[in-house]
């Protein structure tokens, strides 16, 4: 894990997807959002190793990276494999490409009362048929045609104007988490 320095009583927890670390561009981001912002930055930057079970090692990861703060406000911020730990949050997430085709997942965000905000694409098949569940602390932000990576396949300028529109969503949930009363 990386600690980046920042507000002490203020964390975001990086959580990675398989392949998608936190130096790809979306947690990369991320990142950079919450350090504009003045929060501190926990991020696991590991790979699963091959011979661990991914979800079973993400949801260890997961739980070593928010153990590991005792922010007053801790955001969780996970990409794809990420969004396994959303049973185990109870406080803000911002979930990129959450696989909502896994039940467990579903009913965890069915069930958040922390404000969460949701990116994907119904064009990713990790969105499932788009079943966000009906949650009034659930904010989706569902663009169409994009990849897992949340990119448009064979657009690279068109693929940083949605890397630019993610940061902003992700920048602006931050900055109303900190502010809320």
């Amino acid at each position: 894990m990386i600690q980046h320095e920042g507000d002490p009583d203020r964390c975001v927890v990086l959580l990675p997807g398989v392949r998608y670390f936190s130096q790809a561009p979306l947690l990369w981001f991320a990142r950079e959002a919450a350090q504009a912002g003045g929060w501190s930055v926990l991020e696991v930057d590991e790979r699963a190793p091959s011979d661990q079970e991914p979800f079973e090692w993400m949801r260890g990861q997961a739980r070593q990276a928010l153990d590991a703060t005792d922010a007053k406000l801790t955001v969780a911020v996970g990409k794809s494999l990420g969004s396994v730990a959303a049973p185990m949050v109870r406080g803000p997430a911002v979930w990129l490409t959450p696989l909502l085709g896994q039940p467990e997942i579903v009913e965890a965000l069915g069930s958040t009362a922390a404000p969460t905000l949701l990116i994907g694409s119904p064009a990713d098949p990790t969105w499932g048929d788009g079943n966000v569940p009906d949650n009034p602390a659930l904010e989706a932000l569902e663009v169409p045609g994009l990849d897992h990576s949340l990119q448009v396949p064979g657009d690279p300028l068109a693929s940083v104007d949605v890397l630019r529109s993610v940061t902003e969503r992700v920048s602006a949930f931050y900055d109303r988490i900190a502010n809320s009363p």
